[in-house]
């Protein structure tokens, strides 16, 4: 019976050791991730630009698509430079009911 006792106090003592771990944030990694993601938002723009210049998107929209991706990466480096992050998008996929003001999905038969 004292073995068992011992053994479970030994892995409670363990597991409440280890919590502090778990909940650290490595702020190398983040800015690796932070310069990642400013590559990204760079590339996304280059992107942008040769759908302009090949007809695909008109200056107007591009300026916009422009103007919310790098609001969205300002948002990014805030997170990371106080240590989170939160990963991308609202995670609004698949799963996500349509608003009020969308229009609704058209059953193709």
């Amino acid at each position: 019976m004292r073995k068992l006792s011992a053994s479970i106090l030994a892995l409670a003592l363990l597991a409440l050791s280890a919590v502090p771990a778990f909940g650290a944030v490595d702020q190398g990694k983040l800015n690796e991730i932070k310069a990642l993601t400013q590559q990204m938002t760079s590339i996304k723009a280059q992107i942008i630009d040769k759908e302009v210049e090949a007809g695909i998107l008109d200056q107007a929209k591009a300026e916009k698509i422009k103007n919310a991706v790098q609001e969205r990466q300002q948002k990014i480096e805030q997170d990371i430079d106080k240590g989170e992050f939160h990963g991308f998008g609202h995670k609004k996929g698949c799963g996500r009911k349509p608003s009020d003001n969308s229009p609704s999905p058209q059953k193709t038969e």
